[in-house]
């Protein structure tokens, strides 16, 4: 299975990228409403600059997400933490967005990638990470 990103005009799903997919393969869709202002990433207490590059990093996402998550900082940091399914097969596809993102506008993004299993092992042992993830602002 892969993930191409697309938008719906005129009644059809247009690939935003190259999309070499023969004709006549079957697809599921799902799809992201449109979201109301104020947009999630003017949500994080951060600079523009890091909101840029954080919306920038989640339209370079090639791998589907459960959610991505902004979690705001003490410090003024936002870390960022992209909710799959499974972990392995989503680590390299998520940090190579990351890293691209970090090369094209020089803002460093903290990222991590956790399954939606180890976020409910998280949430049976109590973790203080958990509530972090939880009371953070949902990107996606």
């Amino acid at each position: 299975m892969k993930a191409v990103r697309v938008v719906f005009k005129n009644g059809v799903f247009v690939p935003k990228e190259e999309c070499p997919v023969e004709e006549g393969t079957e697809g599921l869709v799902v799809f992201c409403p449109k979201e109301e202002k104020p947009l999630w990433w003017e949500k994080l207490k951060c600079s523009d600059k890091k909101k840029e590059a954080v919306k920038r990093f989640l339209n370079s996402l090639k791998v589907p997400t459960v959610k991505v998550v902004g979690v705001n900082r003490p410090e003024g940091e936002v870390e960022l933490f992209v909710i799959v399914e499974d972990e392995r097969e989503s680590v390299k596809p998520v940090m190579e967005s990351g890293l691209k993102t970090f090369e094209e506008t020089g803002e460093y993004l903290p990222i991590q990638v956790i399954s939606v299993r180890r976020l409910r092992r998280w949430e049976e042992l109590k973790a203080p990470v958990r509530e972090e993830i939880e009371s953070g602002v949902r990107l996606k």
